[in-house]
């Protein structure tokens, strides 16, 4: 008779969350900054995927404050990110994405990002 042990992977079914922010910045240039202060990113899309995945397993929205949770993850690494507007002046012109990566390591851990600034293309 063999025992096999259940590995934990990254992913829902625990008690930790990723929280955040999703700031926005209009410019006219992204090598310009602009001269008005960034603001909240309210309804913008925030992506999540779980350890070593391809493609996003979950979504959320920010509030109008544009604060955004995952809640009930397992330890393990996550990767979020955001698009953002390329103000780059390539043509065609093309979104880019602010990734940000974490790890969580307890089952109960509140893991707070950094603000995640986006742009808009004015």
């Amino acid at each position: 008779m063999s025992l096999v042990a259940c590995e934990q992977v990254p992913g829902e079914g625990g008690r930790a969350s990723i929280v955040g922010h999703v700031q926005e910045e209009a410019r006219t240039v992204l090598t310009q900054p602009s001269s008005a202060a960034p603001y909240p990113a309210a309804d913008h899309n925030v992506f999540l995927i779980y350890g070593d995945n391809v493609g996003p397993d979950d979504n959320v929205e920010t509030n109008h404050e544009g604060d955004f949770v995952f809640p009930w993850l397992r330890p393990g690494e996550y990767t979020v990110y955001v698009y953002s507007e390329d103000t780059s002046g390539t043509v065609p012109p093309r979104d880019m994405v602010v990734v940000r990566t974490v790890t969580i390591e307890s089952h109960t851990e509140t893991v707070v990002l950094d603000t995640l600034t986006v742009y808009k293309d004015l």
